[in-house]
């Protein structure tokens, strides 16, 4: 089930439904606006939605803080491994994010491959949720 923290963001639950159907390797997909804020998920019942808003904002706060230090203006993505899969991150324009946790075995590749893709379709949802071009 898509969870939204605003209401009328009902296209972008629909995008990150979308990648998420894609493969069955994707286990969980959110899009954070540019102030931080978590507009859509689809996090499974029981998850506790703050705590995982905050995990994750935390991670695309250090990804954009180790660009800057390296001299970049923000990052591009980030792949973080782990025991139990994968944490892949995509900037958005205005500072936003999209990510994505798969299991083990994920195809990563692939699955930045579908998260470019919806990275176009959300940049142009929220650009026009905030009043900015379409």
């Amino acid at each position: 089930m898509a969870e939204s923290s605003a209401s009328g963001v009902g296209g972008v639950e629909q995008v990150l439904e979308d990648l998420r159907a894609l493969s069955g390797e994707v286990a969980t997909v959110a899009v954070f606006s540019g102030a931080g804020e978590l507009r859509a998920s689809t996090l499974p019942p029981g998850v506790d939605r703050d705590r995982y808003a905050s995990m994750l904002m935390a991670l695309i706060a250090l990804a954009g803080r180790v660009a800057r230090e390296n001299g970049g203006s923000s990052f591009i993505r980030v792949r973080i491994k782990e025991e139990g899969g994968h944490v892949l991150l995509i900037s958005l324009e205005g500072g936003g994010a999209l990510a994505v946790t798969t299991g083990p075995n994920a195809r990563i590749g692939l699955i930045f491959y579908d998260m470019r893709n919806a990275q176009r379709e959300l940049e142009r949802m929220l650009a026009s949720d905030e009043g900015g071009p379409r």
